[in-house]
């Protein structure tokens, strides 16, 4: 008989460069340990891959004030007795956090070795301007050919590595795919706004292991409320099943008083009072 308790589907979680994603897969693993939780990275830095509707959730990042590609508006975390994302048109939308700023200098700049800079100190480099470069940002120095601009930030960081400029990118992008020989990684550190993180998913896609899925990105643990009700759901689920295969006992038959088995089941039952009464003496 096959006791192993059935495994339900796996979800797939889609993320983008800058995100380390294990943090909420040993939560996940706490919480519904019954579900398996894949992840698989994305090289696109800002929104979704062209095949985001494979994966059950993704994780992608906008730049300042902006939303996900197809959500008209957002779920807000933060607000008070929120617990979920609210449909919005073709995908829900779940905002995560905020990304810090950085700015990214030649390995042999002056600042180089420095670990923060002031928003002052920015006038005094140049900037280069790139398709991501947010227009909340200190301006960058405009091209005299718009077709000189770099195509995205890795081409834009082959540009910093030359000595031509800097180059403001979220902070956790710019220590994935700068090069430690040839670029510096500075944080900002006065008030700028920063890209941000969201986890969408499609709204036909909405189940119960995707807003569980939700909550474990935004925090929740095998300890607090939603994941122990889960938890202790999937328990009761799994216990039930248990009893379910298990074969009931069989009553034993009602003996007819002074019957034949009437008396012997009480001559059987009176050796084995005797039986025990001489083992208690035995160990007195």
């Amino acid at each position: 008989m096959n006791n192993e308790t059935p495994q339900l589907p796996e979800l797939t979680l889609g993320f983008t460069r800058g995100i380390a994603p294990s943090k909420w897969v040993r939560r996940w693993q706490a919480v519904s340990p019954e579900q398996a939780l894949t992840i698989v990275p994305f090289a696109k830095p800002y929104g979704r891959p062209g095949n985001s509707d494979e994966f059950d959730m993704v994780l992608e990042r906008t730049a300042p004030g902006l939303e996900p590609a197809g959500c008209a508006q957002s779920a807000d975390p933060s607000a008070p007795g929120a617990s979920s994302a609210r449909p919005t048109g073709a995908r829900h939308a779940l905002k995560l956090y905020d990304e810090a700023v950085a700015l990214v200098l030649p390995k042999d700049h002056e600042l180089a070795s420095e670990e923060s800079v002031a928003l002052a100190d920015l006038a005094a480099i140049r900037l280069l301007d790139h398709p991501d470069h947010s227009p909340q940002w200190p301006a960058a120095d405009p091209w005299e050919d718009p077709a000189w601009m770099p195509a995205n930030p890795r081409a834009t960081l082959q540009l910093v590595a030359t000595g031509l400029g800097g180059v403001l990118l979220p902070a956790p992008l710019a220590r994935h795919i700068t090069d430690k020989q040839a670029h510096a990684v500075i944080r900002v550190t006065e008030p700028i706004a920063g890209a941000t993180i969201w986890a969408t998913w499609l709204v036909d896609r909405d189940a119960a292991d995707m807003q569980q899925l939700a909550g474990v990105l935004r925090g929740r643990t095998a300890r607090s409320s939603r994941g122990a009700d889960h938890t202790r759901a999937t328990e009761a689920a799994q216990a039930a099943k248990a009893q379910k295969r298990q074969q009931p006992a069989k009553a034993k038959p009602k003996l007819k008083p002074n019957s034949r088995g009437a008396q012997l089941q009480a001559a059987t039952e009176k050796r084995e009072r005797e039986k025990a009464e001489r083992r208690r003496a035995k160990r007195k």
